[in-house]
């Protein structure tokens, strides 16, 4: 009977060690990613005059919050939900005079939504890195 060759069965015991390898660096990398820490800090949620305004009263700042891009809100680190539903704001939304461009949510920063909230709306802002919620406001 023939069977493999010394040199196929060299290689493929190679292989299969090389893979084992592969996947315990893989392993050991993923778990060594530290954990995001919370942010201290605290957010105000306020309707004014018919209009969404989140204010960072104090704290740390949020990197890469959000990119505005005429007035359209992309969420990015942070998030605001209403009834748990994250909001589509296509338009309309500020950062003091800045309509376009990523914003770092800092001490003193106002957003202003074009969203109309009605009583027994709850509205929630979350820091997404760390899955933590900063405010939550029932109307």
């Amino acid at each position: 009977m023939r069977g493999l060759s010394t040199l196929i069965g060299t290689i493929l015991l190679l292989g299969l060690t090389l893979t084992l390898f592969a996947v315990y660096i893989w392993g050991m990398v993923g778990k060594s990613a530290a954990p995001v820490q919370p942010l201290q800090l605290v957010i105000r949620v306020e309707n004014v005059e018919g209009e969404l305004v989140v204010r960072h009263v104090v704290g740390d700042e949020i990197p890469k919050a959000f990119k505005l891009y005429n007035g359209a809100i992309t969420w990015v680190n942070l998030v605001v939900r209403k009834n748990g539903e994250n909001l589509r704001v296509t338009g309309g939304a500020r950062v003091g005079n800045l309509t376009t461009g990523m914003v770092d949510f800092g001490p003193g920063t106002k957003l202003e939504l074009p969203v109309s909230v009605e009583r027994g709306d709850t509205i929630t802002v979350v820091y997404v890195p760390a899955g933590q919620t900063l405010c939550e406001q029932k109307f």
